[in-house]
């Protein structure tokens, strides 16, 4: 597991929590609108350094966080005053980062200095490959236009490893049609299965559901992150697609951490069973 707590004072629309937040090896935020799961999640993107490019964007974290919200980093204030401080329990240690108008500050323990790099000697990951050890998936307008544009970036590692023609099988078990292979044509395809042709379909026509859930599973696999953090889970994907997508994460040695506002996820984790999860 790669976070395991966390506490937020003054960050978004959370002035503080009444004690750190814990987390499994799965973890299910669920709750109304503004009950702070999306601010829980973004503070989550942070790590492992608000500093560091987000892998998705190609922005610095922080300032990813800022234009989720198109304003400044005032906004990510509570009542856009003052200094956040977002404490995270790491392995053994803690990794704090303050956030105020005029500076972004990292600390580990008791001494002032980047958070990224002591997790990159904690977890022997190289400094090069950081940017994919935390992978944030918000609920945007933009983020499958940054999922392809990655996709497209990684396109000859998902084929070498078969993930073209694993995905679309995967697809398969969710929609009425049959795909023999993801086809990186402009925009990227699926090749669709007749009796006695194949047919080329924009991945984008078969429902933004479909789309998002094949574009983050073609990263999620050739990246291997750490930790994966999806907002609004279930936005646009069909139920069937839902228990599909559970069951494939619960095989996975990532910690995943999740928002919903669906009680049907719950129902469908009662079926799965996932170990370790809260």
């Amino acid at each position: 597991m790669f976070v395991r707590s966390l506490n937020i004072k003054e960050f978004r629309g959370i002035k503080a929590c009444d004690k750190a937040l814990k987390f499994s090896n799965f973890t299910i935020l669920i709750g109304k609108n503004n009950a702070g799961k999306s601010s829980i999640l973004e503070a989550l993107s942070l790590l492992p350094d608000p500093k560091y490019t987000d892998y998705i964007t190609r922005k610095k974290k922080i300032n990813n966080l800022k234009d989720l919200h198109q304003g400044s980093i005032k906004d990510l204030l509570y009542l856009y005053a003052g200094t956040s401080t977002l404490q995270f329990g790491i392995e053994y240690l803690q990794a704090i980062i303050n956030i105020n108008e005029i500076d972004t500050s990292t600390s580990w323990g008791n001494e002032e200095l980047s958070i990224g790099k002591k997790i990159s000697e904690l977890f022997q990951v190289p400094q090069e490959k950081m940017s994919e050890m935390v992978l944030f998936i918000p609920f945007t307008t933009s983020i499958l236009r940054d999922l392809e544009n990655r996709m497209k970036f990684l396109k000859e590692l998902i084929m070498k490893k078969g993930y073209h023609i694993k995905l679309a099988k995967f697809l398969n078990e969710c929609v009425n049609d049959v795909y023999s292979e993801l086809v990186f044509l402009e925009p990227i395809s699926l090749r669709k299965v007749y009796p006695d042709n194949n047919v080329y379909l924009k991945l984008k026509d078969l429902g933004s559901g479909a789309e998002k859930l094949i574009k983050i599973m073609a990263l999620f696999e050739v990246l291997s992150p750490k930790l994966i953090i999806l907002d609004d889970f279930e936005a646009g994907f069909h139920p069937s697609m839902i228990k599909l997508f559970l069951k494939w994460l619960k095989d996975k040695n990532w910690q995943t951490i999740i928002s919903t506002h669906s009680i049907d996820v719950l129902y469908h984790l009662v079926d799965i069973k996932p170990p370790d999860t809260t």
